[in-house]
């Protein structure tokens, strides 16, 4: 059976490649919920999209604000802008939070390979 993903999908992987010489376009805003309830919001960097799905892929720090915010609530919002096409894309949803508490062994596994690729890559 083939997985069912989000409309805007396809979209967004042909503004991620018309954009791809510019390296400001793996960037984009996370909103999450603060713990006061109110909004909070940063930048991060795009790390793929999970295979067969829509799910939006980044790595963080378990550490910050974000991963506490998270787990309190889980539902959150991107906001994604390419400058050389002019689009914009707003995507929110549940997010899924991978580490001990949540051992998905086969993403983590696809996870850690993927860090050691890019840390191979800016050695």
């Amino acid at each position: 059976m083939e997985a069912v993903t989000g409309p805007w999908k396809q979209l967004l992987l042909n503004a991620l490649e018309s954009n791809s010489h510019l390296r400001h376009s793996s960037f984009f805003q996370l909103a999450t919920v603060g713990l006061n309830g109110r909004p909070s919001n940063r930048t991060v960097v795009f790390r793929g999209l999970e295979e067969n799905t829509d799910k939006i892929q980044i790595h963080t720090d378990y550490r910050t604000h974000k991963i506490e915010e998270l787990r309190h609530c889980p539902y959150a919002e991107i906001c994604w802008y390419f400058t050389d096409s002019w689009e914009q894309f707003r995507v929110n949803g549940k997010i899924d939070i991978l580490d001990e508490s949540n051992p998905d062994l086969n993403k983590l596994q696809i996870l850690l390979q993927d860090l050691k690729e890019d840390q191979e890559l800016t050695n």
